[in-house]
């Protein structure tokens, strides 16, 4: 389809696409860490957000900078800054992360001197009471220092366009998601991840016209595609589309994930576009419906977000892809893993790393499948 060929350009000419939208709009780039930093205060302002990925190259730069046993995703994002691959970004902005991004931030800041970087502070508890009022102000501080970074104001109608758009971005990933509901998807799970990538790096006005475009062109497709085994995947920080278009090309699709590069990134309901802007727009970060390890005990918001996605999409298998080091989403491990055993739903462990050869999972993944195929023919 020639939408999804696009998106799929766009996230691998990413930084070109970047450097291009600076200089067409007179603009300028930020990077971020973590879905928590407020994209729609920086493109109220005519700043691109844009959220800081590695890439699948080994690299040997970054341990003058971070430890070696930081994880794979935040010594290949340093990595690509340092080989100045991120020349274009003027501003840097972390969310309140795990300490391997934040010691990632903090050695960008320091060697690299972006013109702003900013640490923009997300409480742990996101539904404890006091959490509306401090991130109220944590939203009103960003603004702020956005205005006095650029020289100029924020108008209301600045912040309530940027907030219909970002709105409108969601509504339409969300459709796209609900397709993957039916029995024959019309697009795959890597598919589908390389467009929720795309919205991550480009301007969200030009990815929902593609967007609507890519939508159009699947209500036309008559998708007779097996799909398989259905899958629902849950992984640390990802981004690497090709591991996912591995597990699909043998024998399975991916119909719905848990991740923040996938449905956590956009997923909820939408801000308010009148009233007061700024405390709705506080309400849709707070109140979303799945939360990040780092920001919360699995049981209390992303379980339940889990569980209503396997009934939802009729979820025959589990696959956690966990980036090496990664602490927090390591810590919920044990919990799920039991709900799934409980439940009797196959699940499977695979620890990423960037440079790591996704061939070499091929033997666990095929009888990971053959013990899906099996169960489902006896039931």
């Amino acid at each position: 389809m020639r939408a999804l060929e696009k998106f799929r350009e766009i996230f691998a000419q990413r930084h070109e696409y970047a450097r291009e939208w600076k200089a067409n709009h007179d603009g300028r780039v930020a990077g971020y860490f973590c879905i928590y930093v407020p994209e729609e205060i920086l493109y109220a302002a005519n700043v691109l957000p844009v959220r800081v990925i590695g890439s699948r190259e080994p690299e040997d730069v970054t341990e003058p900078y971070i430890t070696g046993w930081w994880c794979p995703h935040t010594r290949s994002a340093l990595a690509e800054a340092l080989k100045g691959r991120y020349d274009y970004v003027d501003a840097i902005m972390i969310g309140n992360s795990c300490p391997h991004i934040f010691q990632t931030f903090f050695s960008w800041s320091r060697n690299l001197s972006p013109s702003l970087a900013y640490d923009f502070w997300v409480p742990m508890n996101l539904r404890n009471p006091s959490a509306l009022e401090m991130m109220s102000k944590q939203f009103k501080e960003l603004q702020d220092t956005v205005e006095k970074w650029l020289g100029k104001s924020i108008t209301r109608d600045d912040l309530r366009q940027s907030i219909a758009t970002y709105n409108d971005n969601r509504h339409l990933l969300h459709q796209l998601y609900e397709l993957r509901k039916k029995d024959e998807p019309p697009i795959s799970g890597a598919e589908t991840m390389e467009i929720t990538l795309a919205g991550m790096v480009t301007d969200k006005e030009n990815h929902s016209r593609l967007l609507r475009e890519t939508l159009k062109e699947l209500e036309d497709t008559n998708s007779h595609r097996d799909p398989g085994v259905r899958l629902l995947l849950l992984a640390s920080e990802f981004d690497d589309v090709e591991v996912v278009r591995f597990i699909e090309s043998l024998g399975a699709t991916v119909v719905i994930d848990e991740m923040c590069t996938g449905s956590r990134y956009f997923w909820g309901p939408p801000a308010p576009t009148d009233g007061d802007l700024m405390r709705g727009l506080v309400d849709r970060y707070l109140n979303r419906p799945s939360v990040c390890p780092h920001k919360d005990i699995v049981e209390r918001y992303r379980l339940p977000q889990i569980m209503r996605f396997i009934e939802e999409y009729r979820v025959q298998g589990v696959v956690y892809l966990l980036e090496k080091f990664c602490e927090p989403h390591g810590y919920d491990l044990p919990k799920l893993k039991a709900l799934f055993e409980a439940r009797g739903l196959p699940f499977i462990l695979l620890e990423v790393d960037l440079t790591t050869p996704v061939g070499q999972f091929r033997t666990r993944v095929e009888a990971f499948l053959d013990i899906i195929r099996e169960k489902a023919a006896i039931g």
